[in-house]
């Protein structure tokens, strides 16, 4: 079990240390200065990267996929690994900075924007009416298995993707305002 590491015992030397495993959009939208974003489905590609940091500070919204995100660490054997309590919102409900972006529509609201189209387009116009009945057969299919197809393809898109940031291997990534 991690330690735990309350917002107000988080010095100014250790932000460096945060790591936020909420998806891209989550993190855009809000986050502690300083933190680095590491999706938790992409916590493994880090791994190396991780092990050589003194010290891992581990955040999400709550604390639940941090929680998650710490047992994983653990088991593949990085020390030092820290549960930020209450995540971002601990951090916030003890007074503590947080960045802001505008970053437009998350892809969530954009899947209920595109769904919500299809269904009144079905319903207002019957030549397209299938695409009511695909829109609920998708989100069907989404509550089931806990996985959304739109929302996977819409991460795909231009401005849904992270903002360039130097790496390695020098590969550009682009992003588009919305």
């Amino acid at each position: 079990m991690p330690s735990i590491v309350e917002p107000q015992a988080v010095q100014p030397q250790d932000i460096a240390a945060i790591i936020d495993v909420r998806a891209v959009d989550e993190f855009r939208q809000e986050h502690i200065p300083g933190s680095q974003n590491i999706p938790l489905n992409q916590l493994a590609n880090a791994l190396e990267r991780l092990k050589s940091q003194p010290k891992v500070i581990v955040s999400c919204r709550s604390g639940n996929r941090a929680s998650q995100a710490c047992q994983q660490l653990e088991q593949w054997g990085l020390p030092n690994v820290q549960l930020l309590a209450g995540g971002l919102m601990g951090w916030k409900k003890a007074q503590r900075e947080t960045q802001r972006m505008n970053t437009g529509f998350s892809i969530m609201q954009q899947v209920q924007i595109i769904v919500g189209v299809m269904v009144l387009s079905g319903l207002l116009y019957k030549p397209v009416a299938f695409l009511a009945l695909i829109a609920g057969l998708g989100m069907l299919v989404a509550g089931f298995t806990n996985t959304c197809l739109m929302a996977s393809l819409l991460g795909k898109l231009p401005w849904n993707r992270p903002a360039a940031q130097p790496n390695p291997e020098g590969n550009p990534s682009c992003n588009l305002p919305l």
